[in-house]
């Protein structure tokens, strides 16, 4: 016999959680129902309030975990890149019901918006409950997904919010979002890519690169954006072609039903390309 609760607030809900560990945690649904998960127990987050907000403070932007895409997407404080991949997933009456939060939990190698979430340095808010008090931990997205369905979560633990740091998205001059699958939205992406940057006086500031579906979890290597950070833009183009093929050696995806990881590999490649050029185009305009 399966038990329902339905918690109107996120203490509740933790208290819940804290008696029933093994309990599901159920929002919109909609990864849940493809892969035919049950529990005895069911939490359903879908009446807590304050989990559905949007806040924006001095320093980040913190998006409650029970948001649905479709709130996010009429939300004017949610970065215009990470709407865009909201619009690519699923249909419209998904979009109407399922979170980010549950997408990042879900922690398919696939999730449309895990690279963008990547490239925004992103940090999971978990909350659990101990002796009738809420306790509360930030973790990075990168160290969050484990890898395919693995999650950092402690038994009693869930996720109230994602919270993604203000200098990730303002002020940014140059953003790259693509997915690329069967169809535009409702198929499953082959691959995605995401690069946000941002130049000053002729020299990189920022840089952030992010690649989805090429691999156990999305790939994002600072290592190598650090690499571009500070130089010219005619430095940068002189190293493309060593910039490119340093990534080549992370990405290694594999072959599917839905693509072969040839194909993968070098449209990811020449996404990149086209994000550094596209980047150095940026600045060269200003200057005509």
């Amino acid at each position: 016999m399966v038990t329902g609760y339905y918690p109107t607030t996120l203490h509740e809900a933790a208290d819940f959680l804290q008696a029933h560990p093994d309990a599901l945690l159920i929002s919109g649904g909609t990864d849940v129902m493809v892969v035919k998960k049950s529990a005895e127990s069911e939490i359903f987050l879908n009446r807590i309030e304050e989990i559905k907000q949007v806040e924006q403070t001095e320093d980040a932007l913190r998006i409650g975990a029970g948001m649905t895409y479709r709130e996010l997407l009429d939300n004017n404080l949610v970065p215009e890149v990470l709407k865009e991949a909201i619009r690519g997933i699923a249909s419209p009456a998904i979009r109407n019901l399922g979170t980010m939060a549950g997408n990042i939990c879900n922690a398919s190698p696939a999730g449309d918006t895990l690279p963008v979430l990547y490239a925004l340095d992103a940090k999971l808010v978990l909350v659990h409950s101990k002796s009738g008090k809420m306790h509360f931990r930030k973790v990075a997205i990168e160290d969050f997904i484990k890898g395919i369905r693995k999650i950092d979560l402690n038994p009693g633990e869930m996720v109230s919010a994602i919270e993604i740091p203000r200098q990730s998205y303002d002020n940014l001059q140059t953003t790259l979002y693509q997915k690329v699958g069967a169809r535009q939205s409702e198929a499953i992406s082959k691959l995605s890519f995401v690069g946000l940057g941002k130049i000053k006086e002729g020299q990189v500031m920022d840089v952030r690169i992010a690649f989805g579906s090429v691999g156990v979890t999305s790939i994002r290597k600072r290592e190598l954006e650090k690499i571009l950070i500070g130089k010219s833009i005619n430095e940068v183009r002189a190293e493309k072609k060593a910039i490119v093929e340093a990534y080549s050696t992370y990405i290694n995806p594999i072959d599917d039903q839905r693509s072969t990881a040839v194909y993968r590999k070098k449209v990811c490649l020449n996404l990149l390309d086209a994000f550094i050029e596209d980047l150095c185009e940026t600045e060269a305009s200003k200057h005509k």
